[in-house]
């Protein structure tokens, strides 16, 4: 059990290194949150993941090498407790749908990230599913 001294830690993958350093900003200017890794595809997702073992993966669904909701649902076969945030530029149900198949606990459109993406992570964070 993860103590009140320490963070939450995440994990941001997205290909374009502006939208994380804009996400990596905002979240660890939060005291409860830190980024600890970041990944620009969905291969190096898997391989921090297994590396960090973060408390929350942010994962955007268009990535290279291995797309997003498939990284999420090859690391919850292999880490059941896992939690992720999918996130898309994409207005598609269908994506909605397949990111919650996959195994994650909540998807975010970008355009939601300012006002979503912080309660999100809490919620996620404390094993709750979180769909604005």
């Amino acid at each position: 059990m993860e103590s009140p001294a320490e963070k939450i830690s995440l994990l941001i993958v997205d290909d374009h290194p502006g939208v994380r350093d804009g996400i990596r900003a905002v979240i660890n200017a939060q005291p409860d949150m830190k980024v600890v890794g970041e990944a620009a595809d969905g291969a190096e997702a898997i391989q921090q993941f297994r590396r960090l073992l973060p408390n929350v993966t942010l994962a955007d669904v268009t990535l290279p090498v291995i797309c997003g909701i498939d990284a999420v649902s090859l690391l919850r076969r292999e880490f059941p407790q896992a939690r992720f945030i999918v996130v898309s530029a994409l207005d598609d149900e269908q994506l909605v749908d397949r990111a919650f198949a996959a195994g994650a606990q909540a998807f975010l459109h970008k355009n939601q990230l300012r006002r979503e993406l912080l309660p999100a992570i809490r919620a996620v964070h404390n094993g709750q599913r979180y769909a604005p």
